[in-house]
């Protein structure tokens, strides 16, 4: 299920070393990760590194020439001996075998997985006789690893396997797999066969070509890969046997696996969503036209937005505010905050400037009177349009602090100039402002902030108007 151990092949390449080396000999072997041994050819142990001699209790002068054979189970060890065999008498100048077997330090304890490497070396004296060099990875950590994923893997409605240099089916991962794509035995079948072989009569020469493009990417360096992922296959419709008519819609994640910075193999995720497919399709066959999943999430975002936001202003709509406000003001009421206020704001001679410049230049002001109220509403605060030119702002603050804003945003629309056409022209806000009650409604809150905004228009417009005798400011 693993790769080979990183670590093994390190340890080969240092090994090639040694033949050469004049000093510390001894020190080098020892410093070898997992097992490393010397053997001659009955089988004797001439060199152990320290991990060896640790392992099962020995010094360098109790383990010399000592029988490799005892360290091994009996049925283990006619295994271990014929592969030893293989690589002494092989014809090839570096024969290398590479297998696993467990290995046991004490009678009846438990096995511990081991990867094993054998390889010839090379003797300048041939008194010496063929030597045969071992190396040994305890592997327990990673098989205890792999058995707790398969346990994810298999629990889960997900069809995983790898992919080799030569596109082919590796492992697998899943015993949901081969009930997804309606196929035994996927070892070494190609996955251009398996996976998109019934869909591929049918692509599209971009999507054959992205087919293609998983091939293509292997043995080739990770820094192109992301060239590849762009036109891989991401989703497609898998039915093995038309006639039956049982076909999956199945996505397609890849992951590579990257091996001295090139794509040795890959991770292949395949997740059936057969059932949301053909969840959307009936949604889709009760709307007007059918789209496609993905068209439809966006759908139905932009139609959530259009319920909460007015699209001229950017403000919020009455929509949102009858569940924020009722929020709001319902915190206030059982006193998880102290305060509670809202400004209601009216455009001045707003009905003179449609008849005048048309209402499109009317939607010129109501839009740039409501950027403005957006830059300046601090986050807590709750801005929404009421309906035509009527505009308001609710706050979890007291009187003086929605006061203060409602001043600030009047000052900065009066010094606003919109531009209508050939003409620019100046707009300026009346409003409100009254301070919740605890035990109030919206409506009473909006009804006392109208009579204000009212009270403001009368009294010459371009001016707010406060509560302050009720808020206890006078």
């Amino acid at each position: 299920m693993s790769r080979i151990n990183l670590d093994l092949q390190a340890s080969h390449k240092m090994l090639m070393l040694l033949d050469e080396a004049n000093a510390n000999t001894e020190s080098v072997i020892d410093l070898m990760p997992g097992i490393f041994l010397v053997l001659n050819e009955n089988h004797e142990v001439l060199r152990a590194n320290q991990g060896f001699l640790e392992l099962f209790g020995f010094d360098a002068e109790d383990i010399f020439r000592a029988p490799l054979a005892r360290f091994f189970r009996k049925e283990n060890w006619s295994v271990f001996a014929h592969n030893i065999r293989q690589v002494v008498e092989a014809s090839e100048p570096y024969p290398m075998l590479r297998f696993e077997m467990g290995l046991s330090t004490k009678a009846g304890e438990t096995e511990s997985p081991f990867h094993w490497t054998l390889t010839r070396r090379i003797v300048k004296n041939q008194g010496e006789g063929r030597l045969v060099m071992v190396f040994g990875d305890d592997i327990s950590g990673l098989r205890e690893a792999e058995r707790r994923l398969s346990r994810v893997f298999t629990s889960i409605p997900l069809g995983i396997f790898t992919i080799d240099g030569n596109a082919q089916i590796s492992d697998t991962y899943s015993s949901y797999l081969e009930s997804m794509l309606g196929q035994g035995a996927l070892a070494g079948e190609c996955i251009e066969d398996v996976l998109f072989g019934p869909a591929m009569a049918t692509m599209s020469p971009e999507a054959v070509a992205g087919v293609l493009a998983i091939r293509e990417c292997l043995g080739r360096s990770e820094l192109t890969y992301g060239n590849y992922l762009r036109v891989f296959p991401k989703e497609i419709y898998h039915d093995p046997d038309p006639s039956v008519r049982e076909g999956r819609w199945l996505r397609i994640t890849y992951q590579p696996i990257v091996f001295d910075g090139f794509v040795d193999q890959m991770l292949v995720i395949l997740e059936d969503r057969t059932a949301i497919v053909n969840a959307e399709r009936e949604m889709l066959d009760a709307a007007r036209e059918r789209e496609k999943s993905q068209a439809l999430e966006r759908q139905s975002m932009e139609f959530y937005e259009r319920a909460i936001r007015d699209p001229l202003t950017g403000l919020y709509t009455r929509l949102y505010m009858k569940d924020a406000v009722a929020a709001l003001l319902w915190s206030h009421d059982r006193e998880q905050i102290h305060e509670a206020s809202m400004v209601i704001f009216d455009i001045d001679h707003f009905k003179r400037v449609n008849d005048t410049y048309g209402h499109k230049s009317g939607d010129v002001i109501l839009a740039s009177v409501g950027q403005k109220i957006l830059e300046l509403c601090p986050e807590q605060a709750i801005p929404i349009r009421l309906g035509g030119e009527e505009l308001a702002v609710f706050t979890p603050h007291g009187l003086v602090e929605t006061l203060a804003l409602a001043e600030s945003i009047r000052r900065s629309i009066e010094s606003m100039v919109c531009a209508l056409g050939g003409e620019s022209i100046c707009v300026t806000v009346s409003g409100g402002v009254a301070e919740h009650i605890r035990g109030e409604s919206v409506d009473d809150l909006m009804q006392r902030a109208d009579g204000l905004l009212y009270a403001a228009k009368a009294d010459g417009r371009n001016r707010i108007s406060a509560d302050v005798e009720m808020a206890g400011l006078i």
